[in-house]
């Protein structure tokens, strides 16, 4: 469906409102609201050593170019944010999307009255009530003990409006504060213009943000504290409107919202309850559904919104490689490797048009830099194995998502597999010795896992060009597909890294994480062959030997040896630290095992471990997460255990059966603009498997994306032992 002229007429926020099948949507039965029982500070418990989540409390429409987080700590670095600290050093305006990744052109909002003693924020911080604030994903509301101050918050795509109060009475300052050089320029009497200059984190090109700021009342001065700003207001009441820009500061000043506080909060509640609202909980059962919902809200964070629309109506970027404007969408603040597995293939499902939109924002990123993204945030960071982006274009081409990029698409997935970047930053690293080697040798860090990922990409490079009739590409690739034999040791039954010359390297532990392995150890490794099941099976001995593996793996103790790192990190505490063995669900390498089981001798186990998985792993508080949630995947990972289904291959057009969550949950088809009814008969807390699995009456055991889209009901009988044949 063409969006442009839609696109044209209003501002950005128009962007996430659902234009297929609207009316038919906003005409349905209306579902219980949630948005405002959504506390965004689940799952930001966490610490360096020791994740429940490493999330941010984010309020922001979704997929916005900034969100906003009262921040706790300016001494923890990426951790600005503690949930059972009740102190309050401002607003951070945030474009952090993992703590791994660190932060970027943020700035500090802190209101206050009076004269400040010193120019650090620990002399300007306030204390603030933790069960008195309101952190939803679409409001903010804190109110600072020490000023006497409530500050609310609501946002925009580009920016917010900020209601600020003085309950006595006395006049409001603002204090505005950046790790990046701040420069300041008063426009009139009510609005200031700030530039603030830094670089990108790999490239270290030029990086620069504009934001506006509009107040409705006077302001009385301006001054500069060290490298911060002051700026006094007139009065004790005053409406901050706030907009950024990486484009100019006239830019900034466009993005500016023109609507009061009230109706800037409508809409931003309308731009969520339009995602949420894709799922309908019509019977709970015995459950809750707290964690489900925040899960939702999860989804819909990342990727972030890179692009403007100017006064003309046109759509521009800043291309930060040559830092010039290009037109036409962009994305950022995204990590492929972890949200190519549950995220998009559940974006394919529930939001295609927003879905189309991303993957031509990340054609647009290809076109600037001639390569196809890893991890933007905003540019290119180079991090975490392969090219994995490759999941989501052969998901969208074998669901016939955007067939008229399909072509753009395989080209541009080609290049970045054979052109090697000098900079070891874009596209394959070691690409020459993999090309020669058909692996990744013990000269490269975490040679296994980026061996593996390579011949999943070739897999979905074969699928695309199959796809558009090109059979000579198609059969090149897949028979590169299957390079993941060649680290297969017959011997231990693991994947393992050889050397240039072959050999395997020795002293070999399947417990050693690290080095070899991407965040993991050989045992969830050598499982990373997403899209040769049957195939690694066989290479393992057989289906039996196969499923011995998957039992040993959840039934062994959860041990784990330091070598490739020196030092045990987070995701080594969380394995250590949950009863769950070896299965290790905190990290993406795992998320696809419990489904495994669907392809053993003992497929009923799958539905047993997603179950316990849903019950002991995750729950609705601070502490929320197994780990790291990374972007939205691990709640994609819930999304979709609750349903009922699951990707275990993007690329493959088919679902895996899990068991859902909720008695009755409807579920929004937008691309058919239909509603699909998902239901469990005897869903009873200890009944912890699937007996009978029915799609409109039809028994199944694996289900097509297409016959998915056309059903009207996915129906689940449970039971208490597992089916017997």
């Amino acid at each position: 469906m063409d969006i442009y002229p839609r696109i044209q007429t209003f501002n950005c926020l128009s962007l996430f409102l659902c234009y297929t099948g609207y009316k038919t949507f906003k005409e349905r039965i209306a579902m219980k609201p949630i948005l405002e029982t959504i506390d965004t500070r689940f799952g930001t418990a966490s610490k360096h050593a020791f994740s429940r989540g490493n999330t941010l409390p984010y309020t922001g429409v979704p997929f916005g170019m900034n969100y906003f987080v009262p921040q706790t700590s300016d001494q923890e670095g990426s951790w600005f944010f503690d949930p059972s600290l009740p102190i309050f050093q401002g607003i951070r305006l945030t474009h952090q999307p993992s703590p791994w990744i660190g932060d970027y052109s943020w700035l500090l909002l802190t209101p206050v009255t009076g004269d400040i003693s010193g120019d650090t924020l620990f002399h300007r911080q306030s204390s603030y009530n933790l069960d008195r604030a309101i952190f939803n994903p679409h409001y903010l509301r804190i109110f600072s003990e020490r000023y006497q101050i409530e500050t609310q918050l609501t946002p925009t795509c580009y920016g917010a409006s900020i209601q600020l109060r003085q309950i006595q009475g006395k006049k409001l300052s603002l204090y505005l504060h950046a790790a990046d050089d701040l420069s300041l320029e008063q426009v009139d009497e009510h609005t200031i213009s700030l530039g603030q200059s830094g670089l990108t984190e790999t490239n270290k090109n030029p990086l620069v943000m504009f934001t506006a700021l509009a107040f409705s009342t006077d302001i009385l001065s301006i001054n500069q504290v060290g490298q911060d700003w002051r700026i006094d207001l007139a009065g004790a009441e005053a409406l901050v409107q706030l907009a950024t820009s990486f484009i100019s500061k006239e830019q900034a000043l466009f993005n500016l919202p023109r609507k009061d506080f009230e109706e800037t909060k409508s809409e931003a509640k309308a731009s969520w309850e339009d995602l949420l609202g894709r799922f309908d909980v019509v019977e709970t059962g015995s459950v809750d559904r707290t964690f489900f919902d925040h899960c939702l809200y999860r989804l819909f964070l990342f990727p972030q919104t890179f692009y403007e629309v100017n006064e003309q109506g046109e759509i521009i970027h800043i291309d930060l490689a040559s830092g010039t404007i290009k037109p036409g969408l962009f994305f950022t603040n995204n990590g492929f490797w972890d949200t190519f597995r549950t995220s998009f293939p559940l974006f394919a499902l529930i939001i295609p048009e927003h879905y189309r939109q991303f993957l031509e924002g990340f054609l647009n990123s290809y076109r600037d830099t001639g390569y196809l993204p890893k991890w933007l945030a905003p540019d290119e960071r180079g991090m975490m194995p392969g090219t994995l982006i490759d999941g989501l274009l052969a998901d969208s081409a074998c669901k016939d998502m955007v067939p008229d990029l399909e072509e753009d698409f395989l080209q541009a997935m080609v290049e970045t597999a054979t052109r090697a970047d000098p900079q070891a930053i874009n596209g394959r690293h070691g690409l020459a010795q993999y090309q020669e080697l058909g692996y990744l040798s013990t000269d490269y860090h975490e040679s296994v896992s980026h061996t593996l990922d390579y011949a999943y990409s070739d897999f979905c490079i074969s699928t695309c060009a199959k796809k558009l009739g090109q059979e000579e590409l198609a059969q090149t690739y897949a028979h590169y597909s299957k390079n993941y034999q060649n680290l297969f040791d017959p011997e231990t039954g693991y994947m393992r890294a050889r050397d240039r010359k072959g050999n395997f390297r020795p002293g070999f532990s399947p417990y050693s994480w690290g080095r070899d392995y991407a965040e993991c150890s050989a045992i969830q490794a050598s499982l990373g062959v997403l899209h040769d099941i049957n195939g690694l099976s066989q290479l393992m001995g057989g289906k039996e030997a196969f499923s011995n593996y998957l039992l040993k793996a959840c039934q062994s103790l959860p041990l784990f040896e330091t070598t490739g790192y020196g030092y045990e990190i987070h995701e080594m505490s969380e394995m250590a630290t949950a009863p769950f063995s070896q299965l290790a669900i905190s990290n993406q390498p795992s998320f696809h095992i419990p489904y495994l089981f669907r392809y053993s001798t003992y497929p009923q186990y799958t539905s047993l471990l997603i179950k316990t998985l849903r019950q002991k792993a995750f729950r609705a508080g601070w502490d929320a997460y197994p780990g790291d949630e990374d972007n939205g995947s691990l709640s994609a990972w819930y999304v979709w255990s609750a349903i009922g289904l699951y990707p275990t291959c993007p690329g493959k057009a088919s679902y895996d059966i899990g068991i859902p969550l909720f008695d009755h949950l409807r579920v929004y088809l937008a691309q058919e603009g239909k509603w699909l009814d998902i239901c469990a008969e005897q869903n009873h807390e200890h009944f912890h498997f699937v007996q009978n699995c029915q799609l409109d009456g039809n028994k199944k055991q694996k289900i097509s994306h297409k016959e998915l889209l056309k059903a009207q009901t996915l129906n689940f009988t449970l039971s208490w032992l597992p089916k017997h044949d």
